[in-house]
Order: structure tokens, then sequence, then C-alpha cells
């Protein structure tokens, strides 16, 4: 549902408007580890970007067929599907490091996150002392997670929108808009963001969730492969067309829910579900919640 605003253009000369922003910022189980020398982590990868600082002693991550070496204040950006492990201080010495795992569903940034390969981000380098800042205070809010207090929340809350800015404008000082060791043409970025468009269309179709995502149809239309066009996105994006068009969907439903003047019903007939109980199941393996139980947590 659409919030209506007065539109104010009679009498008016000029005009200058923004483009809508929707977009999703996920943290995932960030936290603050000690261990001691023996410690290890075995090779492997996921879906999400990862920020990894060392806050004492050192770590060896191995990424990308290379070892990145961090002593204290030096910090590990890894991109999504990049398979890496880590090792300890040698000896018997402890090390502590804290770990953050997000992820962002803007097409726009999320593509400037994909063209960073794997960076060691050393003390003192002023590009990142953005990020660093930001990671601190992340890690000085981590007592929300004990507490559980609406303050502390807020603080974290705040403290995380640092944090999406200060990656922005790290890409923006130091990305160079390509695509490390996978380089995509100016035909694949034009079929990806066709592609995208095609998928937000899709998003408010009023169709099932699993009849909208048609990409053997869209790939047909545009003259490629449904092969072709799933690795094109994938490759530009970091994920799959129908992760893209869920993400989508997950959004509109968690954004329709906090109106209370619209019924469950009401959201899973406007979504695509025919049948609420299936809308609801759903929603509760995207979010681990019943609609109901989610509406109640937004009072």
């Amino acid at each position: 549902m659409r919030n209506h605003l007065p539109f104010g253009r009679e009498n008016s000369i000029q005009e200058l408007m923004t483009p809508d922003l929707q977009f999703a910022f996920q943290i995932v189980a960030a936290h603050k580890r000690t261990v001691n020398g023996q410690w290890s982590y075995p090779e492997h990868y996921h879906t999400m970007f990862e920020l990894n600082m060392v806050l004492d002693g050192e770590q060896t991550m191995f990424a990308e067929n290379s070892s990145f070496l961090q002593h204290e204040g030096d910090i590990l950006f890894i991109p999504p599907s990049v398979k890496h492990r880590s090792e300890g201080s040698s000896g018997n010495e402890t090390m502590t490091y804290f770990c953050l795992h997000f992820d962002i569903d803007d097409l726009t940034l999320r593509r400037s996150l994909m063209s960073m390969q794997t960076t060691l981000l050393p003390t003192g380098n002023p590009s990142s002392a953005g990020i660093r800042s930001t990671l601190e205070r992340l890690i000085r809010s981590l007592q929300y997670a004990q507490t559980g207090l609406q303050r502390d929340k807020l603080a974290f809350l705040s403290d995380t929108f640092l944090m999406l800015s200060a990656l922005t404008n790290w890409t923006m000082d130091e990305g160079k808009g390509e695509l490390h060791g996978k380089e995509a043409s100016e035909n694949e970025m034009s079929l990806a963001a066709t592609i995208e468009r095609e998928l937000r269309s899709a998003s408010v179709s009023e169709r099932l969730p699993e009849e909208r995502i048609g990409i053997e149809k869209m790939a047909a239309r545009l003259g490629y492969s449904p092969a072709y066009c799933k690795r094109v996105f994938q490759r530009v994006y970091g994920m799959s067309p129908r992760q893209y068009l869920t993400g989508l969907i997950v959004r509109q439903a968690k954004l329709l829910l906090i109106n209370s003047e619209l019924t469950v019903e009401d959201i899973a007939y406007q979504l695509g579900y025919h049948d609420v109980s299936q809308f609801s199941k759903q929603f509760k393996r995207w979010m681990n919640l019943s609609p109901t139980a989610f509406r109640k947590l937004t009072k």
C-alpha cells in the first residue's frame, strides 16, 4: 500500500524530487570472542558480507588463495561466497576479535560492495576510519544483547545506520565499480538491471510468489537462456533472482503488517496468496514468527 502525499504542484515553477528509497540492511550474529592459541575456524563460506576486526593479538585469515595477517585494529572485509578460514595467534597467546555479518538488498550499494574484493584495512588507513569507528561503537553497544533495554537497542540501531553510511563512503572512496576477477560487460550490466526491473514489477503481482519468478519466460522475452540470466544477475549483484524477489516480497509483507487497518487475510490476498494459512506458514519460514506475532512486535 502506497502512502499518498499531496502533490502541491499548483503554481509550482520548478521541482526536483528524489527517487523513493526502500531497502533492508541486515546484521546477523555479530559477536565478540576471545580464543586461545590453539583456536582455529574451518573453511566455510556464506551469502553475507563479513567484517572481521582483531581487537587484541593476531589472526591469520586465509581467503581467495591469499593469507591476511591481522594485528590489533586491522579489519578484513570479505564479500559473499568467498571461502575463508582463520587461525589465532601463534604460540599460547590469546586473541580477541569482533565479527559482523551483514547484508543489504539495495542493488546500487550491493554492486559497489561486490566490486570490493577481500580487502585488509590496516589500522591507520584513513579510507576505513569510518568503518573502524562504527565497529567500535557497535562493540560498545553489544550490551543490548544482555540488557534487552529499549535505550540500548536504539543505540545499537543508531550505530547500525552509521555503519551503513561508513560502508557507502568507503565504496565511493575506494571502489572502482568493477567486479574483480569476474568483470561484467556493459551488456551484462544492462541485462542485470533489466531483470531487476522485471523482478520489482513481479513483486507487486497478485500471483503466488512461487509463480512470479518466471525466469524462463523473462529470459525468452529478453532473448537469453534462463541459466545465463541467473548467472549474470548473480555475478553483478551477488544474489540469485529468486533471492532478490523473495526479499522484496518479505519487505512488502512486513510493511503491510505494520498497517493495523489491514487484516492478515487482506495482506495475504494482496500478496497473491489465496489461502491465509499458506501465507502464515511461509511468513513464519521467512521470519521465524507468525504474521500475528510480528504485528504485535510493531505496536
